[in-house]
C-alpha cells in the first residue's frame, strides 16, 4: 500500500498560522484538485499540525458512508466549527440520537409534503420577476439568496420574511464566513479566549437565535398546524411519545433555516452564470419551457416534462456542487479498500475535486448538461457523483432543494434572459458553499415574444 505525501503542495505550520491570525486565504477547491491529480483516489498530507487523508475513489467513499458509516462520525473540527449555530441538529448529531432526530425530522421531507410547497416557490419567484427591470443590472447571486430565502421562511416557518431578508443574510454570510475560517484555522482557539471575532459571532447568533425562537414559541402558542415544517417538527413524536424540547427545535429549525436557502441559492446563482456563458444550452432551456409551459405558470406535475432543466440542475451541482465535501474522523482503526485508517484520522472527502476528475467525467471542466440524459446518466461510476452527499446521512432537504431549484429556473426564463456583466473576476471561494467570491453581476432584459402580462399570470 502507498499513500503519496505531496510535500510540494503541503502548507507550512508557519503559514497555517498566518492564515488563522490575518484571515489570510488558500484556494481551497485548487488545492483539492492539484491533490486528485497529482495522487489520485487517495492520499495522505499534512496541513502544518492537521493530518489528513483526502478521498475522491467513489468506491472508498462507499465504504465510508455506506457499508461502514458506524465506524465514522463528524470531524472534530468540523464540530468545533459548526455546533455554535447547527448545536446538536440532525446535521452534527450521531449515533442513537441523530437516528431519533433522524427519524422525527423524516416526515417533513417526505414528496407528497414537499409537493405543497411548489406553488409557493413559483409564487415567490415571479413576486421577485415581478420587481425586475428592463435593462437594469443586479447581482444575481444576491437575488437568489433573497429569494430562497423568503421561501424557507414561508415552508419552514410560515413567516413572512421579506422584511428582514437583508439583514438576515448579512448575520448568515458573517455565521458562514465564521464557520470556514474555523475550519481552516490552524489551531482551535477555546471559546473563552477573548477576540472581536469572538464577541462579532455571538453576537450574529444571539440575534438569529432570537428569530428562531420567536417562531417557535409563536407556533407553541396558537398550536396551530399551518401546513409548514415548524408544524411537523412540532408533532413529530418518537416511539415513546415524546417530541423535542424548544432547544432541539432551535438545531434543528436553524439547520434547516440556513441549508435550506443558501444551498439551493448558490446552485442558481452558478446555473445563470454557466447559462450566460453557454448560449446554446440556455436557448434549450428556453426552448423546452416555453413548449411546455405555453406562457402559464410551472407547477409540480410539470417538472417530469422539463427534463433539460434538470439536466441542467445536476450539471451544476457536478462542477459547483452545493457542498465541496464532507469530513470525517474514524472511530477506530478501520480498513477502508488495500489502506488502513488510523483511529482519530481525519479525512476529507471532497465531492468537488471527484467531480472534475477525467477518471470520472470525460472534460470534466466542461459544462455539458447532456451528461445527465437518459442515455448517458447510467454511465457515471456509482458514488462519483454526490451533490447531497450519500448513505443514510443523505441530506435531508435534497428532493425539496432539486425541485425548488427547477420551479425557480423555469419561472425565470418565461420572463427574463440574463447576460453575464463584462469585466467581472467570477470566482469559486469556498465557504461552508462554493460561493461566488466578488458575486455574479447580470443584465436582466425582457425575453421578446414573451407574455408581459402581470409575472402573477393573471
Amino acid at each position: 500500500m502507498t499513500i503519496s505525501n505531496p510535500v510540494g503542495l503541503k502548507l507550512s505550520f508557519l503559514r497555517l498560522i498566518w492564515v488563522t491570525l490575518t484571515g489570510g486565504k488558500f484556494d481551497q477547491l485548487a488545492f483539492a484538485k492539484q491533490l486528485d491529480e497529482a495522487y489520485g483516489g487517495i492520499s495522505y498530507n499534512e496541513l502544518g499540525p492537521i493530518l489528513m487523508y483526502q478521498i475522491t475513489e467513489p468506491a472508498l467513499i462507499h465504504e465510508i458512508l455506506v457499508e461502514k458509516v458506524d465506524k465514522f462520525h463528524k470531524a472534530a473540527r468540523v464540530r468545533y466549527a459548526l455546533e455554535a449555530f447547527a448545536g446538536n441538529g440532525i446535521f452534527l448529531s450521531e449515533g442513537e440520537f441523530w437516528k431519533r432526530q433522524r427519524k422525527l425530522a423524516q416526515p417533513a421531507f417526505h414528496a407528497k409534503r414537499i409537493g405543497n410547497y411548489a406553488q409557493t416557490m413559483v409564487d415567490f419567484t415571479q413576486e421577485m420577476v415581478k420587481g425586475w427591470q428592463d435593462g437594469e443590472v443586479r447581482y444575481i447571486d444576491r437575488e437568489m439568496m433573497k429569494l430562497t430565502l423568503n421561501i424557507v421562511g414561508k415552508t419552514l416557518f410560515d413567516a413572512d420574511v421579506s422584511g428582514d431578508a437583508e439583514r438576515v443574510g448579512v448575520l448568515l454570510d458573517h455565521v458562514l464566513k465564521a464557520t470556514n475560517d474555523k475550519i481552516n484555522a490552524a489551531f482551535e482557539l477555546p471559546d473563552w479566549f477573548p477576540s472581536r471575532k469572538r464577541a462579532q459571532e455571538k453576537a450574529i447568533l444571539a440575534e438569529l437565535d432570537a428569530i428562531i425562537y420567536r417562531f417557535i414559541e409563536d407556533r407553541k402558542r396558537s398550536g396551530e398546524d399551518k401546513g409548514d415544517l415548524l408544524s411537523m417538527l412540532l408533532e413529530a413524536r418518537d416511539e415513546d411519545g415524546n417530541g423535542m424540547d424548544s432547544k432541539q427545535l432551535r438545531d434543528e429549525a436553524m439547520t434547516l433555516f440556513i441549508a435550506g436557502h443558501e444551498t439551493t441559492a448558490m446552485a442558481l446563482a452558478w446555473a445563470w452564470y454557466l447559462l450566460t456563458t453557454h448560449p446554446t444550452a440556455m436557448q434549450k432551456l428556453q426552448a423546452e419551457v416555453d413548449s411546455t409551459l405555453q406562457g402559464r405558470s410551472p407547477t409540480l406535475q410539470d417538472l417530469p416534462n422539463l427534463p433539460y432543466t434538470d439536466m441542467v440542475m445536476k450539471e451544476t451541482m457536478r462542477l459547483y456542487p452545493p457542498a465541496s465535501g464532507i469530513g470525517r474522523e474514524a472511530l477506530e482503526d478501520v480498513q477502508i479498500g488495500s489502506h488502513i485508517i488510523k483511529k482519530g484520522t481525519l479525512i476529507s472527502l471532497n465531492f468537488y475535486a471527484m467531480h472534475h476528475s477525467e477518471r470520472y467525467f470525460r472534460q470534466p471542466e466542461r459544462f455539458d448538461p447532456e451528461r445527465f440524459s437518459k442515455e448517458n446518466e447510467g454511465s457515471i461510476p456509482r458514488y462519483a457523483y454526490l451533490p447531497f452527499g450519500g448513505g443514510p446521512r443523505v441530506c435531508i432537504g435534497n428532493m425539496f432543494a432539486l425541485m425548488e431549484a427547477r420551479l425557480i429556473l423555469a419561472t425565470v426564463v418565461q420572463h427574463f434572459d440574463l447576460s453575464l456583466m463584462p469585466n467581472q473576476n467570477i470566482v469559486a471561494e469556498q465557504l461552508l458553499t462554493i460561493r461566488p467570491k466578488h458575486g455574479i453581476q447580470m443584465q436582466l432584459k425582457h425575453r421578446a415574444g414573451q407574455p408581459t402580462q402581470d409575472a402573477t399570470g393573471v
